[in-house]
């Protein structure tokens, strides 16, 4: 198996783009643990492929560099441009390990280094019976927050900045403009083994407030 690895990658691309769920697990080792958009805390290649499947988006990959090749083991860096219209368009440098598997080269981990650890997809339940809340932080500075009643689309879009392990939250826009409040909002937040803590320092806007601190579960 003498095919470059940025030959192997532009053609995981082209299948990755066409959604060709079905090709791209012969790209991946059995355990390989992939961490992208959709799965930003890292996730096996099926759960991987799951999420694809249910929420396509593109990648480009570019200015792939080998790190290091030895016989079985490989990694290289690659500048990668991951977009979804009015999802998310991220542009990241992102690391490929590689394991030679059944005699060719395959997908062992891919991993974004430089993500906080409040990047995630994030799930608690709202006030009384309103269900469940989603909130997916993305690594360009930008939060989605979806509820029960409408998963398809988000009932709000913000902004975020960090200070060390604060986070601050704005909301840019909402799915009823009623709703939508300008207040800046800061929490800390602290990792936990299943998701992540979030403790409210000072928050204006009353929806998120009464809705966001606690402890919240990784949705994946």
């Amino acid at each position: 198996d003498r095919v470059p690895f940025d030959q192997r990658l532009a053609d995981f691309q082209s299948l990755h783009n066409r959604g060709q769920i079905k090709e791209l697990r012969a790209y991946f080792t059995k355990n390989a643990m992939i961490q992208s958009p959709l799965t930003p805390r890292g996730a096996s290649s099926e759960k991987y492929l799951q999420a694809l499947a249910a929420e396509p988006y593109n990648l480009a990959f570019s200015r792939t560099e080998v790190v290091y090749s030895l016989p079985r083991r490989a990694a290289t860096h690659s500048d990668v441009v991951a977009s979804a219209a009015g999802r998310f368009n991220l542009k990241e440098r992102v690391t490929v390990d590689w394991r030679v598997e059944d005699g060719y080269w395959r997908i062992a981990r891919i991993l974004y280094s430089d993500w906080s650890p409040i990047v995630g997809t994030w799930r608690h339940s709202g006030m009384n019976r309103e269900g469940s809340i989603e909130l997916r932080v993305l690594p360009d500075g930008s939060y989605l927050v979806f509820l029960a009643e409408d998963p398809s689309a988000p009932a709000f879009r913000g902004s975020y900045r960090l200070e060390g392990n604060k986070i601050i939250f704005v909301d840019t826009s909402s799915s009823d403009p009623q709703k939508l409040q300008s207040a800046e909002g800061s929490y800390l937040f602290v990792r936990t083994a299943t998701g992540v803590d979030l403790r409210r320092v000072q928050d204006e806007n009353t929806w998120r407030s009464e809705r966001f601190e606690g402890v919240w579960s990784a949705a994946r």
